[in-house]
């Protein structure tokens, strides 16, 4: 079973993502609610996809992205970015290598397709 780490700090949308992709996908997801728990988790039970909200407290998405790129050991997790504003994201994001951006709300199927082939490219490339 692939392990998805959720890094959100709204607890209904948390909740939202944690059971969309619970109901669609073969998964276990695991959910932080601060950007500096990610590396805790990460270094606890690496997950085959990390979900990561843009604005965290403690440190936010972007600064999170940048540490496990950096990291031999994580710089090949997946990462898909949730934010209420995904043009804007991905344009300020752009330079950083971050392309996987959903926006908030978002559709339940959508969000389980573009899981599913973020962990199939994952897999291929292992």
């Amino acid at each position: 079973m692939k392990r998805i780490l959720v890094a959100e700090d709204d607890p209904e949308t948390a909740a939202a993502l944690k059971l969309n992709l619970e109901d669609r996908l073969a998964v276990a997801t695991n959910v932080v609610t601060n950007g500096a728990l990610v590396l805790d988790q990460l270094t606890a039970t690496p997950p085959d996809l990390l979900i990561l909200d843009v604005s965290l407290p403690g440190l936010n998405g972007v600064d999170v992205f940048d540490l496990i790129r950096g990291s031999a050991r994580f710089g090949k997790v997946p990462v898909l970015f949730v934010t209420a504003t995904p043009d804007r994201a991905r344009e300020a994001f752009a330079h950083c290598g971050i392309s996987d951006v959903m926006a908030k709300p978002f559709d339940g199927d959508a969000l389980a397709r573009r899981v599913s082939d973020l962990l199939e490219l994952a897999t291929a490339a292992a």
